[in-house]
């Protein structure tokens, strides 16, 4: 028995199974379930990011040497190894071996490491559909020319295309040291560590507990923790934390990033109305739709193959199979014509081209929209979100299309969504008339944790209006983690008389269940300038302070990240640790507005001189330089 669990087991789990559960890597995991490692082996999540050979490799080495956006790079095959040269990081050729790939369905990336443990993408990519190179930038940045932008993949793209990453960044050394245990998304990502379960397995007398499982399974969890799995990494969220396992709440690792704090932009994340527009973000969709809201569906409710990922080979996922749909929207299916009002045969009666249109961009592409929501012309003509009726008849007007709704289908089931698109444009426009629509939105639970909080976003951009301290003080309360988090995060007691009720109501977010709620406190009573709180509140303070540190070092390799980790200590009264933190902003990026908060730590440490030499280098186009020069005159006297 004991052979047989060394066998199973890794040296380095065994070694972690002492503190708890461990990771065993997806080789463990064949052993028992060779069928089910199988049909993952030869799907999309196994092949993110593989190691660079003949078998993973399709773009076209042969190519020899080709421009893209005006530079030469030199491609190359030698004995199953790949070569790309090019001059674009350091200004001079210099040639790379690909040490792995980065996608296979549409497109191939090139990724290589450098000296310092980088992992970049490189610039040439393969377009697998159009069978050419095209740059990488072209992706997200196609009309930069001049500034040069490298993908550093172990940085921007932590934690999904492989599984139990290490980021291991030195900030000494500003060097990576980047481990993971399986390439691609493995078997754990999904059920948990798996140490107990193949230690639980080699006992005879072994009953697994439902109330305690060894292992998990999504499809017995509650619709929630259940597509938490998959937004752990199909979502656009800020990780607050490292260490997430199949199961846990999301909330307690990751903050979505709604449309309301998203800069304005030429490919903007959300459309107006807080619809996904990019890909990777297919929870949040599926968290705004009536489908999970009122009828709890889940992701691998419709993808009920999750071992087979590639939608190309689910024959239930096809356009024309109404079947998943109809399980819930019987008489809709037994009457589909008179729903529709087109042939059966035709695309206009296909439930996800009315429903889920292709109106996310992907990359090179466009994929279906998961929030399941209507037609709304309405929000075409006034905002210019796409419409699943104008996708099909794109030779017709939205004005045209806007007759047909009204002829077939009564307005009242478009106006949730013409409200909720008409208060979010115009609070991004800062229209003042849109507070009452945002207020309403924000109190009406039916509208969904992800709509209300962005509501709530928006609501925080007038601290001026009186009915809006009070909404946001009650939403500290709420019964959606999202929404107690942007509260918390949010909340600016403009007036005087508010600021007591604010100190007081974040001191009791600081005992909430959800970590990022937590944090959220900290933040915005570190921003109130509260450096202590007496009793049990100073206890819980100082624990999400020391949550707080975590965070910044798991993002040490982030400039701006430091520099906020920076002001947050000198806030909070630890000028020495904001002395480190804002140095090595400034070594990641010189020109980074952290010279200001620097020279203030060190005249708080009495290091007047050093203060004094620093800011005497702040150039006026600084966004600190009225403070520097206003510091520089206290320091003067003293």
């Amino acid at each position: 028995m004991l052979l047989r669990l060394a066998l199973i087991l890794t040296a380095s789990a065994l070694a972690r199974a002492a503190t708890g559960p461990a990771y065993v890597g997806a080789a463990a995991c064949a052993k028992c379930h060779a069928l089910i490692n199988h049909n993952w082996s030869q799907s999309r999540h196994s092949k993110m990011v593989r190691p660079a050979a003949r078998s993973s490799v399709v773009g076209d080495f042969s190519s020899g040497r080709i421009q893209l956006r005006g530079d030469t790079y030199v491609l190359r095959e030698q004995d199953g190894a790949y070569y790309i040269t090019e001059s674009y990081l350091s200004g001079k050729p210099q040639e790379h071996r690909v040490d792995y790939t980065l996608g296979s369905r549409r497109m191939q990336h090139y990724l290589a490491t450098l000296p310092d443990g980088r992992i970049v993408v490189l610039p040439p990519t393969w377009d697998v559909l159009r069978k050419k190179w095209f740059h990488n930038l072209d992706i997200a940045d196609p009309d930069e020319t001049s500034e040069i932008q490298v993908q550093i993949w172990n940085k921007g793209c932590y934690s999904c295309h492989v599984s139990q990453e290490e980021k291991n960044y030195d900030s000494d050394k500003d060097a990576y040291h980047t481990t993971w245990l399986d390439f691609g998304t493995n078997c754990e990502r999904c059920h948990g560590p798996g140490s107990a379960h193949i230690a639980n397995r080699v006992v005879a007398a072994y009953r697994p507990s439902p109330s305690a499982p060894d292992i998990i399974l999504q499809t017995r969890l509650d619709p929630a923790r259940n597509t938490m799995v998959c937004a752990q990494c199909h979502s656009l969220r800020d990780i607050y934390a490292a260490g997430y396992t199949a199961g846990a709440d999301y909330y307690d690792f990751f903050l979505p990033i709604l449309e309301f704090n998203q800069p304005v932009d030429r490919d903007p994340a959300y459309w107006p109305d807080g619809r996904t527009r990019r890909f990777s973000n297919d929870a949040f969709g599926l968290w705004q739709s009536e489908c999970f809201l009122k009828g709890g569906v889940t992701c691998v409710g419709c993808h009920t193959s999750p071992h087979e990922v590639d939608i190309d080979k689910n024959p239930q996922l096809r356009p024309d199979a109404n079947a998943l749909c109809t399980r819930c929207h019987a008489a809709i299916g037994n009457a589909l014509t008179a729903h529709t009002h087109h042939r059966a045969s035709s695309t206009g009666s296909s439930c996800v081209e009315c429903h889920m249109p292709r109106t996310v961009l992907s990359i090179q592409a466009q994929i279906r929209d998961h929030s399941m929501s209507i037609p709304v012309p309405e929000n075409t003509i006034r905002h210019r979100i796409p419409n699943a009726c104008n996708n099909c008849h794109s030779d017709r007007a939205a004005d045209w299309t806007l007759q047909q709704m009204n002829k077939w289908y009564s307005p009242h089931s478009r106006q949730k969504l013409i409200q909720r698109a008409d208060a979010f444009a115009g609070a991004r426009a800062r229209h003042l008339e849109t507070i009452p629509g945002l207020l309403g939105i924000l109190d009406t639970p039916s509208e969904g944790p992800l709509v209300r909080a962005n509501a709530l976003g928006y609501l925080s951009n007038f601290p001026d209006d009186p009915r809006v301290f009070p909404a946001l003080l009650r939403a500290l309360t709420d019964p959606q983690p999202i929404v107690r988090v942007y509260a918390a995060l949010r909340l600016n007691p403009r007036l005087a008389t508010n600021k007591d009720a604010a100190i007081a109501a974040l001191a009791k977010a600081l005992g909430d269940s959800t970590t990022t709620v937590r944090l959220g406190a900290t933040v915005s009573l570190a921003s109130l300038g509260i450096q202590q709180l007496p009793g049990p509140d100073g206890q819980r303070f100082d624990d999400a302070k020391q949550v707080f540190r975590a965070r910044a070092d798991l993002n040490s390799d982030d400039a701006t990240q430091l520099l906020g980790a920076g002001k947050f200590y000198l806030l909070t009264g630890d000028p020495v640790t904001a002395i480190g933190a804002l140095q090595n902003s400034l070594k990641l990026d010189p020109e980074i507005p952290a010279k200001y908060f620097l020279a203030y730590a060190k005249a708080q440490q009495g290091q007047l001189d050093e203060a004094k030499q620093i800011l005497e280098t702040i150039p006026p186009n600084d966004s600190q330089y009225a403070n520097a020069q206003n510091l520089l005159k206290i320091l003067a006297t003293r």
